[in-house]
């Protein structure tokens, strides 16, 4: 792990613990950690939405462009940031404007599509590998995902078509293929099977914002 990858890492943690804001959605999280993070005053830059076009990038499969969420820049080294948000939903009072909002409200959606979720956080693990071989200022980068939702951290049968791409705490190997490669989520451009470089070790944490539980784990590429 670089010394910035290191930095950075421990800067993310300390934002989810002592963040005390529900954040309503994957956006949200990326601008708030990138404000944060940029309001630090530990980094030369911090930028969103770092596009990279994908004609540069050896062994990316998917047709849509790269736009990484989070690119954090200190001397002459860049550190890509990929995150996930997954809910499901809850229900809340607001205040907004100073004024309590009588009626509840949803304030997470139910996203549903686990297994969707499961490869599209590979897929940041493996969009990092690859612009780390691309980039001689990349050293390497940090995937996070964040969910209030506790199937991701559960395992299925082995014959479960995305059991591939589980995120059960432990070694993950490199293998993310679909089971059944013919079926509907393999043929979908979108989600194309792939293959990591090397093996990577998920680790669950939890932790509460605004009395709704959360996990989440950082994987460093």
């Amino acid at each position: 792990m670089s010394k910035l990858a290191e930095t950075v890492r421990e800067d993310i943690v300390a934002f989810l613990n002592s963040n005390g804001e529900l954040l309503f959605n994957e956006r949200d999280f990326q601008i708030h950690l990138a404000v944060w993070l940029k309001s630090n005053g530990k980094y030369c830059d911090v930028d969103v939405e770092y596009y990279v076009p994908r004609k540069e990038l050896v062994g990316y499969v998917w047709d849509s462009e790269l736009k990484l969420d989070i690119v954090v820049k200190k001397y002459d080294e860049y550190l890509p940031i990929e995150l996930k948000y997954k809910t499901k939903s809850v229900k809340k009072h607001l205040t907004r404007f100073g004024e309590n909002i009588e009626n509840e409200v949803y304030v997470l959606k139910n996203q549903g599509a686990q297994d969707l979720g499961m490869y599209d956080f590979w897929k940041d693990v493996r969009r990092i590998e690859i612009v780390r071989n691309r980039f001689a200022a990349v050293k390497g980068g940090l995937a996070v995902f964040i969910t209030n939702d506790d199937y991701y951290l559960k395992s299925t049968k082995p014959t479960t078509n995305h059991y591939n791409f589980i995120m059960t705490e432990g070694e993950h190997a490199t293998n993310k293929h679909w089971v059944n490669e013919k079926s509907a989520c393999a043929q979908k451009k979108s989600y194309k099977s792939f293959d990591l470089e090397r093996k990577y070790n998920i680790r669950w944490h939890n932790i509460k914002i605004d009395n709704i539980k959360f996990n989440y784990c950082i994987v460093t590429v």
